[in-house]
């Protein structure tokens, strides 16, 4: 009777494991593309995402009133800082710009774009949700894309950015490890 209860509940395991992943498509993966999906919090009347690469910001989306957002002169960033930094050596970011009240914000940091996205309103927040906690979408692995939409928001597959890293670092330090013993042989 044990093993078949095991059994049992070992198959009811495996196949809640198997559910039906959505993948999303290679180009949705990419951060402009998840950005422009953002349901922001309420009253933005306007909202723009910018590529920032050196120090020259290029808007690579809007929505919202486009005429309010002429009407009103956009202050100086106070930092050059932005959120999924990369480009290196150089630096490249993103920011957002958004129109609340008739006052312009800026969304600068990882934290910032949490508060900016507030609840998770579809697939591509719950990705940047989890992009933000250091979590990557594989667009050419099933293991690591897919979404499960359930009653309490989403389920996702995604990989852990820190540990691939760390993996590679820990691989890098073994290899030349090896090679310096190889060398020493000689």
């Amino acid at each position: 009777m044990y093993k078949i209860f095991s059994i049992l509940i070992l198959l009811f395991f495996l196949n809640s494991c198997n559910k039906n992943f959505t993948k999303l498509p290679e180009k949705e993966t990419y951060d402009e593309e998840l950005l422009k999906s953002i349901i922001p919090i309420k009253n933005v009347e306007y909202w723009q995402v910018d590529y920032v690469y050196g120090i020259s910001p290029e808007k690579i989306f809007s929505n919202g009133n486009t005429e309010l957002a002429k009407l009103i002169p956009i202050p100086e960033a106070k930092t050059g800082n932005g959120f999924f930094s990369g480009c290196q050596p150089s630096y490249c970011n993103y920011r957002i710009l958004y129109l609340k009240n008739k006052n312009w914000y800026f969304v600068q940091s990882i934290e910032e774009l949490r508060e900016f996205i507030g609840k998770i309103d579809n697939e591509k927040e719950a990705f940047l949700i989890a992009r933000i906690n250091d979590y990557d979408i594989d667009y050419k692995s099933s293991k690591g894309n897919g979404f499960l939409k359930t009653n309490y928001g989403y389920k996702l597959k995604v990989n852990n950015i820190i540990v691939v890293q760390n993996l590679k670092k820990r691989l890098l330090y073994l290899y030349k490890r090896m090679e310096n013993y190889q060398n020493s042989k000689i």
